[in-house]
């Protein structure tokens, strides 16, 4: 029997990794001028094409340096996260990332597993915003 090519096993591999492949929208703007308050809202979606993960089984957080900031999943929407934070005084480009932890069924039981997305940057201006 004549085994198949490395060609059809490469090409299987990423076609099994495309479809349990993640992907995120950043929805914060990319400039901010800090509120009276000093917060910033932070918002995300999120989509993953591996099979079996339920939407309320999805957490999200920003990452900024060490810190994790947990989101919020918006209401009356799917997919979709924002966090209300505070904004640093004594840098005037903030860097951040989004993780998302998930679980999925698994052969015995759940799976869990996590994804980053890459890193983004926000100018912060100076001074408060006025209304």
């Amino acid at each position: 029997m004549k085994s198949a090519s490395p060609v059809v096993w490469v090409l299987l591999a990423a076609l099994g990794l495309g479809c349990a492949s993640s992907q995120n929208s950043n929805l914060t703007p990319r400039s901010a001028t800090p509120s009276p308050e000093a917060n910033y809202l932070f918002e995300t979606t999120f989509r993953t094409h591996r099979r079996g993960v339920q939407p309320e089984n999805v957490k999200a957080w920003v990452v900024m340096g060490l810190n994790l900031y947990p989101m919020q999943p918006v209401p009356n929407t799917e997919n979709r996260f924002e966090a209300l934070l505070p904004l640093p005084t004594d840098r005037s480009v903030l860097r951040y990332r989004y993780k998302f932890q998930f679980t999925y069924p698994g052969v015995l039981d759940n799976k869990i597993n996590s994804t980053m997305s890459p890193e983004y940057e926000l100018q912060v201006k100076s001074g408060p915003a006025r209304n």
